[in-house]
């Protein structure tokens, strides 16, 4: 449907219902303007390495989109560009930050950046994106150069908040900016879309430089090494980890691919000043006093193969845990990882480490999301005529909603990914239904249909069984069957349960009088089932193999 001259339609395609994965299609005019293009990760360990949101309504429309514009570098920010851009080479705006780690990111998968339209966009500038002037405004985040965004549309101004909050004193040096929220609420703003990660919590707990109190404070209690796990874009964290280290008279080591990036590029940018000596490899980090060591670790989740879960397993090549040694965990669980981080602490523990995180010490981390009070304070500071929470799941949305709604806001709307919205300035409605959802991509970079991870659920519930029959030109069984299984619980490859299974399998083929091969496969994966499920081994997969001689 086209839009009349002075409506706004809003396509969400990640992060509205979710925790991840943010993606947002504004349509204005002929234009199409994406913000923010990211990626989540999976909570089991069906073979994903990672989820990027559904762009068949972008690519279907790739004439009309004018560009994406990032508002910071996080992973569910930036971490889909690379899927999106298979099929739309957009140009992207983005903080310089950002902009580094998208460079890598996109050469990692095969692209030459030269051939991309990248362009660095600075707080208090206006940028020109097809029929939409955008602006992006400073805010805190546990990330350096995160930036809400100012959209000038025919419908009024519309504010996308990011991910933010307002410390007061980030290490950065560059605080949320507050009197351009408010000189832009003097002006006017029809339409808010704000950040609902955070809503349960009424008021954040802490600083940045209070976690940095906090983790010096511990580490200066340390009589051995000091392995501190944290989230690996954390650059306002790193910044007061080399100060501590510094004063600490500790060398830091860098253990995991994605922390040693992200340094990097926060080096490169000029955003990370560490010394150049500040720094030592796991090789040189082996020959260090235990006392001068500090080591940074990614792995905060227990993923698999990550430098904590390696150095918690006793697996890690060139670094162990040994008793007396400490562990902090500076961060959080995210929904769903509990049991595997539990059980990597725990891991730690029986080492012999002091492990200290949240739980024991709760000043050692704290969210870069807005709590409720900051969420109040952007809405007093704007007051918008109309509010869309996103960010968040269903519960989160509906608790930001309410609190808007105790604001005084009068149109207000949640909508979850794939709902459309159309926005006249005055009023929000819903507009329909767009093609939405997740797509997995496995660690090869090939995408995984929902048919494979079903398949691949089944495979580890219950199992594969493999049946091997041997037939002539006339579909007649000519020599033994054969049985095998993987994953099935007493099916070993001497257990009698198979020879029984095989013999079952044999007789019903041998049974088997005129038809096609496919019908002989029929009849075979039918015996076989039923012979596995009468000696109570459930319902594992049967695969039938007919090999015709």
């Amino acid at each position: 449907m086209s839009l009349d001259s002075q409506s706004v339609r809003l396509v969400p395609l990640g992060g509205w219902g979710e925790i991840g994965m943010n993606c947002l299609a504004i349509e204005h005019s002929d234009d199409i303007l994406v913000v923010d293009c990211g990626s989540s990760f999976p909570f089991d360990d069906l073979g994903v390495d990672l989820y990027h949101p559904n762009f068949t309504w972008l690519w279907d429309r790739a004439d009309r989109v004018r560009g994406a514009f990032i508002t910071h570098g996080h992973e569910d920010h930036i971490g889909g560009l690379p899927y999106l851009l298979q099929k739309l080479r957009t140009p992207i705006w983005g903080p310089p930050h950002a902009l580094g780690l998208i460079e890598r990111r996109l050469h990692d998968h095969g692209f030459d950046t030269r051939d991309l339209v990248l362009t660095e966009a600075h707080p208090l500038t206006t940028y020109r994106v097809g029929s939409f002037s955008v602006e992006p405004i400073r805010v805190s985040h546990s990330i350096v150069e995160a930036t809400a965004l100012k959209l000038e549309t025919h419908a009024g101004i519309i504010i996308h908040t990011g991910d933010f909050n307002l410390d007061p004193d980030p290490p950065d040096g560059e605080p949320t900016d507050i009197a351009r929220f408010r000189a832009i609420g003097d002006a006017g703003v029809a339409l808010l879309l704000s950040d609902s990660t955070n809503v349960d919590t009424g008021e954040r707990l802490g600083s940045e430089r209070s976690v940095g109190q906090a983790l010096e404070r511990l580490i200066g209690e340390a009589e051995h090494r000091v392995f501190l796990a944290m989230f690996a874009s954390n650059i306002q964290r790193l910044i007061l980890l080399g100060e501590i280290a510094k004063r600490r008279g500790r060398k830091i080591c860098l253990l995991g691919r994605s922390l040693t990036r992200q340094v990097e590029v926060a080096t490169e940018m000029g955003r990370l000043q560490w010394p150049s000596d500040l720094c030592v490899g796991p090789e040189q980090a082996q020959k260090l006093p235990r006392e001068q060591l500090l080591v940074l670790a990614g792995g905060t989740q227990a993923e698999r193969n990550s430098a904590l879960r390696r150095l918690a397993g006793g697996t890690h090549p060139l670094l162990s845990v040994e008793t007396g040694d400490t562990v902090i965990l500076s961060s959080r669980i995210i929904p769903g990882n509990e049991r595997p981080v539990h059980d990597m602490m725990t891991d730690l523990l029986r080492k012999g480490a002091t492990l200290h995180s949240w739980r024991t010490d709760p000043a050692v981390h704290t969210s870069g999301h807005a709590g409720r009070s900051e969420q109040s304070r952007i809405i007093e500071w704007l007051r918008p005529r109309c509010f869309i929470p996103l960010h968040g799941t269903l519960h989160h949305l509906l608790r930001h909603a309410e609190l808007a709604r105790s604001h005084g806001i009068g149109q207000i709307m949640v909508v979850e990914n794939g709902t459309a919205v159309l926005f006249n300035g005055q009023e929000l409605r819903r507009d329909g239904v767009v093609p939405s959802g997740r797509v997995a991509v496995s660690a090869a970079g090939r995408p995984l249909p929902a048919e494979t991870l079903q398949r691949r659920s089944l495979l580890g519930r219950e199992g594969i069984a493999l049946v091997c029959v041997t037939v002539d030109k006339d579909v007649k069984v000519v020599s033994s069957t054969r049985v095998s299984a993987h994953g099935v619980p007493g099916l070993d490859p001497d257990s009698e349960e198979l020879e029984r299974v095989a013999k079952t399998v044999a007789s019903a083929a041998a049974k088997w009088r005129n038809g096609s091969l496919s019908d002989l496969e029929i009849a075979v994966r039918r015996a076989a089932r039923n012979s596995l499920f009468e000696l109570g081994m459930g319902s594992p997969i049967v695969d039938v193999q007919l090999l015709e001689v």
